[in-house]
């Protein structure tokens, strides 16, 4: 078994707050002082209480899709945003308005 990737990778199920296979990062906590947190769910609470992966979340679909535009785009700086960033934008607004 190869040490780096064969070897089988254990976690923390914080919804059914026991160890876990399958856990993945659901969300993230995060505090205007202190350690934030992040919390991860095993496949089997995922299903059960139909909680999505951070990556595939709106927000976080939209925000990295923003991200990715602005890294490459001249039109987008200090100054303002070109219109593909501003339509970003407001895609990533709407979808954080949505969760919270």
């Amino acid at each position: 078994m190869n040490e780096t990737t064969d070897r089988p990778v254990f976690g923390w199920c914080h919804w059914h707050k026991g160890p876990s296979g399958t856990a993945v990062l659901i969300r993230i906590i995060e505090q205007g002082s202190g350690p934030g947190a992040m919390l991860y769910a095993c496949a089997p609470c995922r299903e059960q209480r139909r909680l999505a992966p951070l990556a595939e979340q709106p927000d976080e679909v939209t925000y990295r899709a923003y991200l990715d535009h602005t890294a490459g785009c001249g039109g987008c700086g200090r100054a303002g945003r070109c219109e593909d960033g501003a339509r970003l934008w407001e895609a990533y607004r709407g979808a954080l308005a949505a969760v919270g």
